[in-house]
């Protein structure tokens, strides 16, 4: 259902200038009819990152228990060529790969696994430090005889990341890095402290070593109802969520110079046009705004029907279509250096599509912004009759 919940996520996730991961799990047999009308539905969200039956090396997904590996690659392969006729933009993930043995570097299943490979635009596997497969049936108990969890460490994580992008490298002769697709700690296993800790350690790790392979990680997931999220559903309101220890850092961790999207300033000599791509590709508008101090008050005007991401200092703010001020004040009280205060604009698609499955959408802003900003407040006095 195109207009049902996941592609109305879809399209709020695009309007706030971010691509979707789609995580969709198809059976084998489905026919080329069919997953033309899925490509074409795919088709307008532009670089959308497609992870097409991900954890194929697995059996406890339907499409493994139905098929042989063999026969799960081909299948990818297949809609691989569908998506190039339909949907061109569309990113397609290949989301695999545990090594069976570190001295031989052979991983599971890789014979039947490995034709995916040059067919995959993004090479991904999911991993996870510690994980309770039992929930909710059954509690995460210490010294369980029904080995209901498994606790690998992040040595070992580490190596088997570093093993997988060697398989892949060894078997296609390409080099196009990995991603991890899932990852985290769960803290059914040895609580929520321990699951901050071992997180902390592989961010930590990450910032230190700075691995070239590695491309990106996907924290899976914001909420729980179990101990893998950032927060654990509260049972008394189902729509609210208590915050874990991993939360704040976590927010630390995303600051990082490291972590954060890059940013290229030039002249351009006044035109107002911009160019959306995607989230870590686009051409926006900047301005410098000299400040005297810490400001009272600093808002930015801007066109009404405008959809925009707007970055002041160093934080992001939101304008939908029909609001027109923009607050900025804390951005620039806690700016607090000599240099000017920088503000940078782009504008997403405003209903998260690109017109007829174009890569890019232009938009253009008729008038710069219009500056409210004051330095210290002056009463009024109070008006004396004679």
């Amino acid at each position: 259902d195109a207009d049902g919940d996941a592609f109305r996520q879809m399209r709020d996730i695009r309007r706030h200038g971010q691509e979707v991961t789609l995580t969709l799990t198809v059976d084998c047999a489905v026919p080329d009819g069919h997953l033309r009308v899925l490509a074409r539905q795919l088709r307008p969200y532009g670089f959308l990152r497609l992870r097409l039956n991900h954890e194929c090396d697995g059996n406890w997904f339907a499409f493994n228990r139905r098929y042989s590996y063999g026969q799960v690659a081909a299948f990818f392969i297949r809609f691989a060529g569908v998506l190039k006729k339909e949907a061109p933009n569309v990113r397609l993930m290949g989301c695999w790969g545990h090594v069976t043995d570190f001295k031989t570097g052979l991983l599971r299943y890789e014979r039947e696994l490995a034709p995916m490979l040059p067919f995959s635009d993004i090479w991904s596997a999911d991993q996870y430090i510690s994980l309770h497969y039992g929930w909710p049936y059954k509690g995460c108990d210490p010294g369980d005889l029904d080995k209901t969890y498994k606790d690998l460490g992040v040595d070992h994580i580490w190596r088997q990341l570093e093993g997988v992008h060697r398989g892949f490298v060894r078997m296609s002769g390409q080099d196009k890095g990995l991603e991890i697709g899932e990852f985290n700690a769960d803290g059914d296993v040895g609580g929520e402290v321990r699951q901050s800790k071992l997180m902390e350690a592989f961010y930590r790790r990450v910032l230190r070593e700075k691995p070239k392979f590695l491309k990106g990680v996907t924290y899976y997931q914001f909420r729980d109802r179990g101990r893998l999220g950032l927060e654990r559903e509260d049972p008394n309101h189902e729509d609210h969520g208590v915050p874990t220890p991993f939360l704040p850092a976590y927010r630390e961790f995303l600051q990082d110079p490291y972590f954060q999207p890059k940013e290229k300033w030039s002249r351009q000599g006044g035109t107002l046009r911009t160019d959306w791509r995607s989230a870590d590709d686009s051409d926006g508008l900047g301005w410098q705004i000299p400040l005297k101090g810490r400001p009272l008050f600093l808002e930015l005007l801007f066109e009404k029907e405008a959809n925009l991401m707007i970055k002041a200092g160093k934080r992001w703010f939101y304008k939908k279509p029909g609001v027109e001020w923009v607050d900025v004040t804390h951005a620039a009280s806690e700016w607090g250096k000599a240099r000017p205060f920088l503000v940078a604009v782009f504008a997403p698609p405003a209903d998260g599509m690109n017109p007829g499955g174009a890569s890019h959408v232009p938009a253009r802003l008729h008038r710069p912004p219009q500056i409210r900003l004051y330095y210290q407040w002056k009463p009024q006095k109070k008006a004396v009759r004679r």
